[in-house]
């Protein structure tokens, strides 16, 4: 069994929690967490946009950057990355054959694994930062087990309440757990009042203080190339990030808002064709979705016809934007991803449906997004909006879509 098949076997069973089996199997490797400087970003939007902004910076000033992001589009090598390059199968193998016997001992989850392999990989390759992507919380997330020595957070909002709480105190408690001692370094966006004051109280019980971006990025004309609000106010953070960072790390930079304006980050409002247009956002709670709508009401003019393709994972509570989000479409298809945690079309279909609208449940993924590529006009746009998981159908139709230039540093 190569070491794609074994960990997408895991990855099949249930989700677990907590630290322990993360820092046993990390023992088992001889802590390669200690050999790193680091950086976590944690949060509930952003994270994977902000991460690739960094790493991109940093690659093009000739440093050697780890990045560690989930969930993958579609390949798992995706995750773990030097310098925009996917982790080799062949160094997969050689860790799960090497670390077989305490895989099972321990019995980690695959993310747990996942997150191991890449600081395994990066402490081997001897990168100058490795940049780590929260998983979906931070005291019990794996990723916390690296002990990064700067966290990043990034907005918080719901999601994910089934298992980190059903308001926004406690998950932000939760997401803020990963705070663990006086010396690392604290940067956080601009946030809502309950959640700035629970990351301030949870900094000071371990003395220490979180740093807040509070400049208007609206009023800032500098990253005018991003034409989405969400993403210029990324871009602004990311530049507010690398003004502490800098000399904590004593880094050498230059051009740092251009190689922000240049990060490639696919499945983010990616046009993948034109005549029809056709465009993949895997917004997938309600704080993105809204930020698809901003967006999508911008341009919906420029359009005859619009066609949605919509599918979620469970537990995403989104039911308040759907009235503005399927007012922007003439059709809706309520479809299904068929992974573990797919919300079922059906399902999707009862959360709300508009008495003007074409609205219909479609459970093939494949045949519904060539039928619309084949039936639209020239002018008019297909959105398929919501989970990560259609990036495998939508790579069967625009074949190496999701692959990212790599540009000599």
């Amino acid at each position: 069994m190569s070491a794609k098949s074994f960990l997408l076997s895991i990855d099949s069973k249930k989700i677990k929690y907590g630290l322990s089996r993360t820092l046993a199997l990390l023992q088992a490797c001889n802590n390669p967490e200690k050999k790193l400087v680091s950086i976590q970003i944690i949060g509930t939007n952003g994270k994977g946009s902000i991460a690739a902004m960094l790493s991109n910076v940093l690659v093009q000033n000739s440093y050697k950057v780890g990045l560690f992001t989930s969930p993958h589009l579609v390949h798992i090598n995706e995750r773990i990355r030097i310098n925009n390059q996917n982790i080799p199968d062949d160094f997969l193998d050689f860790f799960i054959k090497k670390y077989k016997r305490q895989i099972q001992k321990i019995n980690p989850s695959f993310f747990e694994i996942i997150t191991v392999i890449s600081l395994y990989y990066f402490a081997q390759k001897k990168v100058d930062i490795a940049i780590l992507e929260t998983g979906l919380g931070g005291a019990l997330d794996s990723v916390t087990a690296a002990q990064a020595d700067t966290l990043i957070f990034t907005p918080i909002d719901y999601d994910h309440m089934a298992i980190l709480g059903n308001s926004l105190s406690k998950i932000t408690a939760e997401k803020a757990g990963a705070i663990q001692n006086a010396q690392q370094l604290l940067i956080s966006c601009s946030q809502r009042s309950i959640v700035k004051k629970t990351l301030n109280n949870i900094a000071k019980k371990k003395s220490n203080q979180i740093f807040y971006l509070n400049k208007d990025y609206k009023k800032l004309p500098r990253f005018s190339l991003f034409n989405v609000d969400h993403q210029r106010h990324n871009a602004l953070f990311v530049e507010y990030i690398f003004q502490h960072i800098k000399t904590k790390y004593s880094l050498r930079l230059n051009n740092v808002i251009q190689h922000i304006q240049d990060t490639q980050w696919p499945g983010r409002i990616q046009h993948l064709a034109f005549e029809p247009s056709v465009i993949f956002d895997v917004a997938h709670n309600s704080h993105s979705i809204q930020g698809f709508i901003n967006y999508f009401q911008k341009h919906r003019q420029q359009y005859k016809k619009t066609f949605l393709i919509l599918g979620l994972e469970q537990g995403k509570s989104i039911e308040t934007n759907l009235p503005a989000l399927y007012n922007l479409f003439d059709t809706i298809d309520c479809t299904e991803t068929n992974i573990r945690n797919s919300m079922s079309a059906d399902e999707l279909f009862s959360l709300y449906k508009p008495d003007n609208k074409k609205i219909f449940i479609k459970k093939n993924v494949l045949k519904i997004i060539k039928h619309r590529i084949k039936t639209a006009d020239v002018a008019d746009a297909i959105v398929i909006l919501g989970s990560h998981y259609f990036a495998p159908y939508i790579n069967k139709v625009y074949k190496n879509c999701f692959d990212i230039d790599i540009k000599s540093s």
